[in-house]
């Protein structure tokens, strides 16, 4: 083994490397600690960003480590063991990972926290060998290098444990998928029923507003939806109150309702314009809402049809999508 020469002078380049290492640290602790929180694809990404993070985190420290043995002032046997337990470490954190993210004990974030912290440390001391006189060799390296090794070994175990046959838990966890599994299935089912028996008390005295959220497109009851709001007796007054209101995006098929067209006319130019105001940059949704007004098309021909001047609505909405087009 190559022998250690104690450097002197202010040790630059690990300084740099532990500010590097910070900052990728502080990145990959926000994305473990927000990917449970998240949905499933938002917590694949998390998790995604966080092994990546991680993958460059550890080999930062291994790099640290070797600064640390060549230019400062380490113990072989404690090199030996860095040798064994950086990449063991980096192993132990994605398993304790693994483990809290299937619940298995709050406590196991713990090690992915932990771990980086307490090996930058242990290469920094060694690395500013001022300390040593303070910090002598044989404590430190058994109180940092103690719990190194102990947040590497009991994740593992765990993990080996894990894997190992046990019909027992095996059965218990099948049970507990089966009866989650019906549960969801029985609050689906009520649900539904309960759907069921809203729609079923619609008619042509209800409101227009009432059948809003069975007329989205791609909805199940959304045929039936459209039939019964042809129906409805108020429904041009209906139709007027909810453009009012800016609902314009809710009633992407108010052609096909059967609303007398004249009737709502002005309503809809003054939502249409609304909905126009939306397409600007300064809005962090602008992309969506010249989409929204895509989506209005076969009113706006069936509304100009029938002699409804959206003149200055559509003029509106075609310079604001001129604008965001040409950038």
């Amino acid at each position: 083994m190559t022998a250690q020469t104690t450097a002197s002078g202010f040790p630059w380049v690990m300084t740099i490397l532990l500010a590097f290492a910070t900052i990728i640290y502080l990145t990959f602790v926000a994305n473990l600690l927000g990917a449970r929180g998240s949905d499933a694809a938002g917590r694949g990404m998390a998790l995604g960003f966080a092994a990546f993070q991680g993958l460059a985190l550890w080999l930062v420290i291994g790099i640290l480590f070797a600064i640390a043995f060549y230019r400062g002032s380490m113990p072989g046997y404690a090199m030996a063991a860095a040798i064994v337990f950086v990449p063991l470490s980096a192993i132990a954190a994605a398993s304790a990972t693994g483990l809290y993210m299937e619940r298995h004990g709050e406590w196991l974030i713990a090690v992915p926290i932990a771990l980086p912290p307490l090996l930058a440390l242990y290469a920094f001391w060694a690395r500013f060998t001022g300390w040593h006189d303070a910090l002598p060799s044989g404590p430190t390296t058994a109180v940092l290098g103690g719990a190194v090794v102990l947040l590497t070994i009991v994740p593992l175990v765990l993990t080996t444990i894990e894997f190992m046959p046990n019909p027992e838990r095996d059965a218990a966890r099948e049970a507990a998928a089966k009866a989650q599994e019906a549960e969801y299935k029985k609050r689906q089912e009520e649900a539904e029923a309960a759907e069921a028996a809203k729609f079923a008390k619609l008619g042509p005295d209800s409101s227009l507003r009432d059948y809003l959220e069975f007329l989205p497109p791609g909805h199940t009851r959304f045929k039936d939806a459209v039939a019964g709001a042809r129906l409805v007796k108020t429904r041009n007054a209906d139709a007027r109150a909810l453009l009012d209101e800016g609902m314009i995006g809710e009633l992407a098929d108010l052609w096909d309702l059967r609303v007398d067209p004249l009737a709502v006319c002005q309503a809809y130019g003054n939502a249409l314009k609304g909905m126009a105001s939306k397409v600007s940059r300064s809005q962090r949704a602008y992309i969506s809402a010249a989409l929204d007004i895509e989506w209005q098309l076969p009113n706006i021909e069936w509304l100009v049809g029938a002699k409804c001047d959206l003149g200055d609505a559509l003029t509106e909405a075609e310079t604001r999508i001129a604008q965001i087009a040409l950038g």
